[in-house]
Formats: structure tokens, sequence, C-alpha cells
């Protein structure tokens, strides 16, 4: 049996796009990161046509599709004002997503900022990125 191939933690990046041309980077800080995708679904509760007093079935539509990042990690104070422009200017930006060597690029809006802290440790923050439109696999 073959050993799996896994991916390290630097091999995973939530990047925000900024300027024109874009250009993606990184803000420093993160700790834990995320992302999941969702699809919403109409359901239809179909019959059995020969006995219908048995439970019937549901049955599934997707109709929309949407995108989550998150994460979180300690404030790097050189580029928490990168995070904390985004939320407070309720902008739609251009992200990617990195995995290995898989890529999802879409625009997303700063849908939540958590600051922290505890006494006798570091303040941590903590984002939630939501797609804006479509995130397509690259």
């Amino acid at each position: 049996m073959a050993q799996a191939q896994t991916l390290k933690y630097s091999t995973f990046l939530i990047q925000i796009g900024s300027g024109l041309p874009v250009v993606y980077a990184s803000p420093c800080g993160l700790n834990s990161k995320g992302f999941s995708r969702t699809a919403a679904t109409n359901d239809t509760n179909v019959p059995d046509c020969d006995n219908p007093d048995a439970p019937s079935w549901l049955e599934r539509d997707v109709v929309s599709l949407s995108g989550q990042m998150t994460g979180s990690g300690v404030v790097a104070d050189e580029d928490f004002d990168v995070w904390n422009d985004w939320f407070e200017s309720g902008a739609s930006k251009p992200i990617q997503v990195k995995l290995g060597t898989r890529t999802w690029q879409g625009n997303a809006i700063l849908s939540k900022l958590d600051v922290t802290a505890q006494r006798g440790q570091r303040v941590q923050f903590s984002a939630t990125i939501d797609s804006d439109g479509e995130i397509v696999k690259l």
C-alpha cells in the first residue's frame, strides 16, 4: 500500500487581491484557515405511486452555490489594517484560495472580523470571508 501524499500548512493560502493589475497576498498572522463550499437546495417530497402510505423519498435540486473562507490567529500589527480597512469599506474584493497546486478565485466580502484578548496572551483575531458571486477553480 502506498502512503498518502499530504500537504503542509504552508501550501494552504487565503490571499486578498488589491490594485490593478490585481496582486494577491496573504496577510501575516493566520494560524488556522478554512475553506468551505455550500450548496443550497430545494427539497421535493416524491410519493410512492404504488403505495401512497409508504414513506416517500426527498429529491433535491441545487439552486445556488456559495463559498466561505475563515481564518484566525494573532494580530500582526503590520498587516491588521488590511483586514480592518477591508471590513470597514464593505467592499467586495478579489480573493484566491490555494491548496497545493489547486487555485480557486472569485470576489468576496469580509463579513465578520473579531478581535479578542486575554491577559497574559497576545491579541487574537478571526475573520469570516463570504463569496460574492462565483468562486471558480483555475
